[in-house]
């Protein structure tokens, strides 16, 4: 003889399934917030270009996206680098390029940048940092033009011709020295940029102010991706 399993069907099954299907739906979102808010705060993050000093290749209220995180571990801060940095001697943030490396030494002639070592230790140095075709003697160090492949030409807005970027030295400073986790960071538009040649106010103090960054005032790296 055939058994028969008796069926109960309680009123309030659909809805107790209803009731956990919104709950893990709820769960899921909170996690996806957290987890959104987690990178947000730590990892990566937005941003958006407030000035035009990094022209013509971040421009003026585009978005980038910052790494608040990773580079601590991912190699540090490296030669041509875009970086954010907050000053000691400012209340405000700025979107520079690092180029110019701790126990380098830096000197600005004829609208270009050069970088100098002694003659016997300059083989140290690898090939693409440097082009050989330009150099002179600074005392006892050569020094031998730098290569800068961001440094373009940009079209002026107002005229709409494209105009060369040259570097000019600021606030009679042409000779930076640079020792143990210092950096000097200038802006890829350098005819319009606040930086490091000029303490990243309108001049350079006698009393505390200072034309190099450390380590610890580079509080952000900005990765390729922009939009």
């Amino acid at each position: 003889m055939e058994e028969k399993t008796l069926k109960i069907n309680e009123p309030w099954s659909k809805l107790k399934k209803f009731l956990i299907d919104i709950v893990d739906i709820i769960a899921f979102l909170v996690f996806i917030v957290w987890l959104f808010l987690a990178v947000k705060i730590f990892v990566i993050a937005p941003v958006i270009v407030r000035w035009h000093s990094m022209l013509p290749n971040y421009n003026e209220w585009e978005y980038i996206f910052i790494d608040k995180f990773y580079y601590k571990f991912d190699g540090g801060i490296k030669r041509w680098n875009v970086v954010v940095v907050m000053p000691k001697t400012s209340d405000v943030s700025f979107l520079k390029r690092v180029a110019w490396l701790p126990w380098d030494t830096i000197t600005i002639k004829s609208w270009s940048v050069f970088l100098c070592k002694k003659e016997d230790k300059w083989l140290t140095y690898n090939n693409y940092d440097v082009n050989d075709d330009k150099f002179y003697k600074d005392e006892w160090l050569v020094c031998k033009q730098l290569k800068e492949p961001y440094i373009k030409w940009k079209t002026i807005h107002l005229h709409g011709y494209p105009e060369k970027i040259h570097t000019e030295a600021k606030c009679w400073i042409d000779k930076f020295v640079l020792k143990k986790w210092q950096y000097l960071v200038f802006g890829d538009d350098r005819m319009y940029s606040t930086d490091s040649r000029c303490c990243f106010v309108w001049y350079c103090s006698w009393s505390g102010s200072t034309y190099y960054i450390s380590k610890d005032e580079i509080i952000w790296k900005v990765r390729g991706l922009k939009f």
